[in-house]
C-alpha cells in the first residue's frame, strides 16, 4: 500500500466512524424499502407513521436514561417507573375522576420521586446503581401487580388525550413531536448548562470532579431524577398512544432503551452518549426489527435484536471509550 493511501485511509476513517450508524440506517431502511417481500407495507405511511410513534415512547425513556449513563451509572428502572407512571395517570382519571391535567401532574410526580430515591440509595447508602436500580424495578413492578391485580385498566381514560396519542400533524405522529420536544430538552441539559458538563466530567474522573469543587453526589442524584422524569413521561405517552394503563406494558422498555443509549454512543459523538446517536439507533432498531417482521421473521427477533445489540454496542463504545482516553 503506497504512503498516499495510507494517508487516505486514516483520514477516511475518523472522518466517516461518527456517521457509520447513520450509514447503516440509511442503507437498511432503503434495502427493506426495495426488497420484494417488504416494499408493499414497509414504506407506506401507515407503517412509518405506526414505527415512529411507537419509537417515540422508546425514545423518551432511552433519552433520559442519558443523564445517569454520562456519569457513569446505570438506571435499570426506567421500564418499571414508565409503568408506574402511566399506571398511576390512568387511576387517577379512572378511579379517582381527576382531570387529565391533574392527573399527569400527579402520575409523572409519582414517577420522578422513584428517581429520587434511587439517588439517595446510590450517592448516599453507596448501593451499587445496578443493584439499586434493578431492585427498585423489581419492586415498582411488585406494587403495580399488588395494585392492579394484573387488570389492565381501561376505563375513565380521556378520550382528548387518546386522541392527540393516535393523532398526527402534517403526517407525523403528535407523540414524535413530543420525542422532538424531549431531545431538545435532553441536549441542553447535558450540553449547554453546568449541570451537564458537570456530569460528563463525573463521567470522566470522578476523583478529579471532586478536586475541582463539583458536588459529585448532588450530580448524581439529580441525574436520577432526570432519568425518571422523562420515563414518567413515557408512561404518560404510554396511557396516550394504548388508550389504558397496562401494568405490564412498560416491562421490556429497560433492555430497548439501553440498548438504544448504548448504540447511540457508536455515533456522532463516539464513545461518548449524545442525544442525536441515541436518536439515529432509535430509529434503526425501530425500522430494523420492523422490517425484519415484515420478511416474516419470527416474532422473538425483537428480543435477539436488542439484546445483541446492547452487547455489540457496549463492546464497541467501551472501545472507543479507551481509545480516546489512550488518546488524550
Amino acid at each position: 500500500m503506497t504512503a498516499t493511501a495510507v494517508h487516505a485511509r486514516t483520514r477516511l476513517g475518523p472522518t466517516l466512524e461518527p456517521y457509520a450508524l447513520v450509514i447503516i440506517f440509511v442503507v437498511m431502511f432503503a434495502f427493506f424499502a426495495i426488497a420484494p417481500e417488504t416494499s408493499d407495507l414497509f414504506a407506506s405511511h401507515a407503517n412509518l407513521s405506526s414505527v415512529l410513534a411507537n419509537q417515540s415512547v422508546l425514545g423518551v425513556l432511552a433519552l433520559g436514561s442519558l443523564a445517569p449513563l454520562v456519569c457513569r451509572n446505570f438506571d435499570l428502572s426506567v421500564g418499571a417507573i414508565a409503568s408506574l407512571s402511566q399506571i398511576a395517570i390512568a387511576a387517577a382519571m379512572s378511579r379517582f375522576d381527576l382531570p387529565l391535567v391533574v392527573a399527569l401532574v400527579v402520575g409523572i410526580a409519582i414517577g420522578t420521586m422513584v428517581g429520587v430515591v434511587n439517588g439517595i440509595v446510590v450517592t448516599q447508602f453507596r448501593v451499587n446503581a445496578l443493584i439499586a436500580t434493578l431492585g427498585m424495578a423489581t419492586f415498582v413492578a411488585g406494587l403495580i401487580q399488588a395494585y392492579t391485580e394484573g387488570q389492565t385498566i381501561s376505563n375513565g381514560i380521556s378520550k382528548s388525550f387518546v386522541r392527540f396519542g393516535s393523532g398526527e400533524q402534517l403526517g407525523i405522529p403528535n407523540v414524535t413531536f413530543v420525542l422532538a420536544v424531549v431531545a431538545v430538552a435532553v441536549w441542553y441539559l447535558l450540553t449547554q448548562v453546568p449541570f451537564g458538563r458537570h456530569l460528563h466530567f463525573i463521567g470522566s474522573n470522578p476523583a478529579s470532579a471532586r478536586l475541582v469543587g463539583i458536588d459529585v453526589d448532588r450530580a448524581v442524584r439529580r441525574s436520577f431524577v432526570v432519568s425518571a422524569f422523562f420515563a414518567s413521561v413515557g408512561g404518560a405517552l404510554l396511557v396516550a398512544r394504548n388508550g389504558t394503563g397496562d401494568p405490564r406494558s412498560g416491562a421490556n422498555y429497560m433492555l430497548q432503551a439501553l440498548a438504544a443509549a448504548a448504540l447511540g454512543a457508536t455515533a456522532i459523538r463516539p464513545g461518548r452518549y449524545n442525544v442525536v446517536g441515541t436518536l439515529v439507533a432509535i430509529m434503526l432498531l425501530g425500522f430494523g426489527v420492523n422490517g425484519l417482521t415484515l420478511w416474516g421473521v419470527p416474532y422473538w427477533i425483537n428480543d435477539v435484536f436488542f439484546g445483541a445489540s446492547l452487547v455489540v454496542a457496549v463492546a464497541i463504545s467501551s472501545s472507543l471509550g479507551r481509545e480516546r482516553a489512550g488518546a488524550t
